[in-house]
């Protein structure tokens, strides 16, 4: 079925007057919340310009790039595969209505909806359109990054992990101390992984959290004082929280004079240096040294700063529990950093509506 690349004006449909009705019923709904607070044109303007697809693989015009993307959001809020939101979007007036598609018309089927997901990451553009729709808080005045940053991490663990023992020594959570030695026994162990197991992802990565073996990717996290994502950083899981904190600011782009908290993983000479550096605050969280205890007062800084710091965990907590987030969907670390950025967006648009509300209240 031939699609029009870009959405038009025209006089409402046989069916749109039919179901106006029922369609009037759900002016409250969450979708319908979200068409009304977010413009979309930014994000329109990102996505034609990257993806210049016009025609699909039988010569006919491809589907609007901006549809797709509204579908890759529904896929996330609900947590359906490729054939079920194609499901959902045939049955549900408010499914075909938020990615604005004609009732008369069918659902983009799975394999375009999978093929649209993997040309996006492809094009690597995902971070650009976490920051455009960022721009939206911005906007609205409920984005409180100027206030101050919460970094953090979290492991997303991969379904495809090898079977049997870890003949390998694996880094911890917080600080890889292995030797070079250790770290090529790794690099052997992944090699005949990718010769023997077919099905285990290779990109991922064993990392020891304390007693526990986990296999996967990690995701460094950047919010601001209130939960909302504004950037982030896909690694294996065995990757230190330390020594990605500089990229994560360089991407967060964030100005003079923020403070930035973090907890003791990210305690080091180089992480305070490099936030002076850059005229921000360091509210790393003191470390111990060996044979010295921290004082009264810096422990009284800790505490402070874990206060506001657990607000993060607030933010993985939700996305695991919303959209069944820390566990991968899909193979590979470019693959895994769009599914984590799609479930950033989709947080922060949750989160939208109550803000808008709460900012009004005040």
């Amino acid at each position: 079925m031939a699609m029009p690349t870009k959405q038009t004006e025209s006089a409402p449909s046989f069916l749109q007057v039919y179901t106006q009705v029922r369609r009037d019923r759900m002016k409250h709904s969450f979708l319908r919340q979200i068409s009304a607070c977010v413009d979309w044109r930014g994000i329109r303007t990102l996505l034609n310009k990257k993806y210049t697809k016009t025609q699909n693989a039988t010569g006919n015009p491809a589907y609007d790039a901006l549809m797709m993307f509204k579908i890759l959001l529904l896929q996330t809020w609900y947590g359906l595969s490729d054939y079920e939101v194609e499901e959902r979007i045939n049955d549900s007036l408010l499914f075909s209505e938020f990615p604005l598609l004609d009732m008369g018309l069918p659902a983009p089927d799975h394999s375009t909806i999978c093929r649209f997901r993997a040309e996006l990451t492809r094009l690597g553009i995902m971070d650009k359109l976490l920051r455009e729709l960022n721009k939206q808080f911005k906007k609205h005045g409920i984005s409180r990054i100027d206030q101050g940053a919460i970094v953090d991490a979290s492991i997303v663990d991969s379904p495809h992990a090898p079977d049997g023992s870890i003949l390998i020594k694996v880094a911890d959570d917080r600080e890889d101390l292995r030797t070079e030695e250790e770290q090529a026994q790794e690099q052997a162990y992944q090699y005949e992984l990718k010769s023997r197991k077919p099905g285990v992802d290779t990109e991922a990565r064993w990392v020891r959290k304390g007693r526990h073996y986990r296999y996967g990717y990690k995701k460094h996290v950047l919010t601001d004082g209130q939960g909302l994502v504004e950037s982030i950083i896909t690694t294996p899981a065995n990757c230190a929280d330390t020594v990605v904190l500089p990229e994560l600011i360089e991407k967060a782009e964030l100005t003079q004079g923020v403070s930035v908290l973090a907890d003791k993983g990210y305690c080091s000479k180089k992480n305070s240096a490099c936030l002076l550096e850059r005229g921000l605050i360091d509210g790393i969280m003191l470390k111990a040294q060996k044979g010295m205890k921290l004082t009264e007062r810096q422990r009284e800084l800790n505490n402070g700063i874990s206060k506001i710091h657990c607000l993060i965990e607030r933010t993985f907590g939700s996305i695991r529990r919303w959209f069944s987030g820390g566990r991968c969907r899909y193979r590979g670390l470019e693959r895994t950093h769009t599914q984590n950025i799609l479930e950033a967006m989709a947080y922060n648009l949750k989160r939208m509506p109550r803000l808008l509300v709460l900012q009004s209240t005040q």
